[in-house]
Parts: C-alpha cells; sequence; structure tokens
C-alpha cells in the first residue's frame, strides 16, 4: 500500500465517517415504504475536470454535490472546486477556493453556505477556514481556527455550532479543538481531547453528543472513545474499542447503535466490525467484512444498511463494493466500481444513489522494463444504486458495470 505524503509522516488519510441521523428503521423496506426491489448497479456518470484525491464533497441544499480542492494524491494541493448536478448528469466548475487544500474538513451550514476548515495548503498544515455561498458564489476566507489541523474530524451540532477535533498539527496529533458560532463566523475554543488523536472517527449521536473514536495519537493507535456534551462543553471517556485502528469509518444507524468498520493498526489492515451501544456503553463484534480495507467509505443507506467502498489494504486499491445489514448482521457483495479508488468520496443524494467521486488507485502498472507504484488521482464518477439504476440512466449511458 502507497505511503502518505512526507508532510504527514507517511500515515494514511482517514475516510471521513457518515454519522447520519433521521431514517427510519425498517428493515428490508426502504424509508418510503416500498419493497426493496432489484439487485444494486453501479453506473459511470462521467468525470470532474480535474482528477483528484483527499478531497471533500458535500451534498448542497439543492441536491447538487459540491465537490472542494484535494490533491494529486502527493504533494500538490488544489485551489479548485466542481458540482455535480444528478438532474443533468453533468459537472461544471465552481469558484476557485481561498486557498488550496487537501486533506480538510467541509460541511454544509444550515443556512447553505459550505464551510471548509484546515488540511495542506501550498506551504503544509494550515489553520485557515473559508464559507462558500452557493446562492452567490462569493467565498469568504477571512475566518480562521485556533491552531492548525489537518485529517481532523468537523461535526454540526443540534445548536447550530460546528465542533473541529483533534487532527495533525504540523507532524504531530493535536487534542485541541475550536467550535465555530456560524451567526458571528468565529471559532472560540473548545475543551480539550482527553488524549491527541487524527484519523479518528466523529458521529453524531442520536441523542446530540458527538463520539470521537480511535485515530492516531502519539506513537499509537488509540483503542480509546470519548464523547463531547455540547450541553456542559465537556469530554467524558466511554468503553474502548477491541482493536485500535485508524483510517477506518463509523456509522450510526437508525437504532442508535455505531457501526465501526474496517481501518488498520499501524500496517494491518482490519475486515473487522465492532458495534457500539450507547445505552449500555458497550461494544460487540459484528460479522467481518469479506475482505480487509482502509481508506475506504461507509454511506448509510436509505433502508438503514451501509454500503461500503473501495479503499485499500495490502493488495493495493480496492474496487469491491459491499453492504452490510445490520439487522442481519450479514455482508452481501454490491458490485464493483470502473476504477479502483481509495482516499475518495461517497455522498448520498436526495435519489437514495450514491455518487462515488475521484480518489486514488496505487494499483501497480506494469508496462515492459517499468513497474510504476505511484498513486494516481481518479476523475472519474460512478453512481450506485441500492436497487437497481433507473431506465433512463441505462439508455443514456454506457452499461452499467
Amino acid at each position: 500500500m502507497k505511503s502518505r505524503d512526507t508532510a504527514l509522516g507517511g500515515i494514511l488519510l482517514l475516510a471521513i465517517a457518515a454519522g447520519i441521523a433521521g431514517f427510519t428503521w425498517a428493515g428490508d423496506r426502504l424509508f418510503d415504504g416500498q419493497t426493496v426491489a432489484g439487485p444494486p448497479e453501479i453506473v459511470s456518470v462521467g468525470a470532474m475536470n480535474i482528477p483528484r484525491g483527499d478531497h471533500t464533497a458535500v451534498l448542497l441544499n439543492d441536491g447538487r454535490v459540491l465537490v472542494l480542492g484535494g490533491g494529486d494524491g502527493e504533494t500538490i494541493s488544489y485551489v479548485t472546486a466542481e458540482i455535480y448536478d444528478p438532474v443533468v448528469r453533468t459537472w461544471e466548475r465552481a469558484p476557485l477556493l481561498g486557498s488550496p487544500r487537501r486533506d480538510h474538513r467541509s460541511l454544509v451550514l444550515p443556512d447553505g453556505r459550505v464551510l471548509s476548515t484546515g488540511g495542506l495548503d501550498q506551504f503544509g498544515v494550515t489553520f485557515t477556514a473559508e464559507l462558500f455561498d452557493p446562492s452567490t458564489g462569493i467565498v469568504d476566507s477571512g475566518i480562521g481556527m485556533r491552531v492548525q489541523r489537518a485529517l481532523h474530524s468537523i461535526t454540526q451540532l443540534r445548536d447550530g455550532r460546528v465542533l473541529v477535533a483533534g487532527g495533525m498539527n504540523g507532524t504531530a496529533p493535536s487534542p485541541f479543538t475550536d467550535l465555530l458560532d456560524p451567526a458571528s463566523g468565529r471559532f472560540g475554543a473548545g475543551p480539550d481531547l482527553g488524549g491527541a488523536r487524527a484519523w479518528h472517527t466523529a458521529t453524531l449521536l442520536a441523542d446530540g453528543r458527538v463520539m470521537m473514536a480511535g485515530g492516531s495519537g502519539f506513537g499509537i493507535i488509540r483503542q480509546s472513545v470519548e464523547v463531547f456534551d455540547p450541553a456542559s462543553e465537556t469530554f467524558e471517556v466511554l468503553a474502548s474499542l477491541k482493536d485500535g485502528r485508524f483510517v477506518h469509518t463509523a456509522t450510526l444507524i437508525p437504532d442508535g447503535r455505531v457501526v465501526v468498520v474496517g481501518g488498520q493498526e499501524t500496517i494491518e489492515v482490519f475486515d473487522s466490525v465492532e458495534i457500539y451501544d450507547p445505552r449500555t456503553n458497550i461494544w460487540s463484534n459484528g460479522a467481518p467484512m469479506p475482505i480487509k480495507r482502509s481508506q475506504h467509505t461507509a454511506t448509510l443507506l436509505p433502508d438503514g444498511r451501509i454500503m461500503v467502498a473501495g479503499g485499500f489494504n495490502a493488495g493495493g486499491s480496492l474496487d469491491s463494493v459491499e453492504i452490510y445489514d445490520p439487522l442481519k448482521d450479514t455482508w452481501t457483495s454490491a458490485g464493483t466500481l470502473a476504477k479502483a479508488r481509495g482516499r475518495h468520496t461517497a455522498t448520498l443524494l436526495n435519489d437514495g444513489s450514491v455518487l462515488i467521486v475521484g480518489g486514488i488507485d496505487d494499483t501497480p502498472i506494469s508496462t515492459p522494463g517499468i513497474v510504476d507504484l505511484s498513486g494516481r488521482p481518479r476523475a472519474e464518477a460512478e453512481l450506485f444504486f441500492p436497487n437497481g439504476a433507473p431506465a433512463e440512466l441505462r439508455a443514456a449511458v454506457a452499461e452499467p458495470r
């Protein structure tokens, strides 16, 4: 597996956890009550203007997807952004970011603006943050965090504030947090984490608290888990993971539990699954994945299942897609991506499909006398349909994989 850029000590990128709440737990039925129909399908839907990995992607309030920054998988950070329109299935360039950034974190605020924080710019790890207003195209880059950070976590709290936690502060993980008040556009100091961590997950629980799990600390891979209470602005220690891990995913499922999937401990990549129940503060084992993977994505589908896509293991980039059913504790194959990739994004669209964008492919390429082991950024985008692609899309694009 390919190493990360030297500015981050050769450690790998976190796939941001998808802590998505609000879906109705419906077993084998969709959230709208319709029976699940047909097998999953993956359809190629064009490519971005620029290949990129280590970017962010957010679903705008109008249903389009904004892709921000990223890089070439090595040392270059991008200042560009692009927008995907799922209605006409086209890509267009968006206004430039205030500064280049990769390994940053982004989210959409309740008022529709997009907040991007930290990451690596042309000079190294940055403390800068910026707000983009899709309605006007204006970028406000006049805000900043207290400390530099990349590969951190960012969480929208129920009271409207934004919690930014941990990450790499130069070459070391950070214990510091910041709280953004969107009304003032100012960051203030939050409480310190119980231990410095980067490449961790941050999951918004059903009760509004934020659970931080795993990550890389000072020379260790953390098993520890802690939870932030917005009311008291304090952290509390929770039961630890059974295995310390980073570059994993953590997904809130509709019954309130959190499903942690994959990741790695230094070199060893995991296929293991751990499930946390906040009501009992107990971790239990879930069925392991069919293959080991880290730096993948995990997306909560409308029917309560979790789609896991891509990533890396000892064999290089992965193109496989699998679905985990928390009710049955089972995994099923859901097809293959047209392009193997990790360090990509997967965004749930309003129609229940998932847009998979960009990423890095480090599958070795051999030509006579040459073996290329470098990572290659991907521009291709693919749509995953849990219950089969619409007929008109099949007719409009190449044959689905």
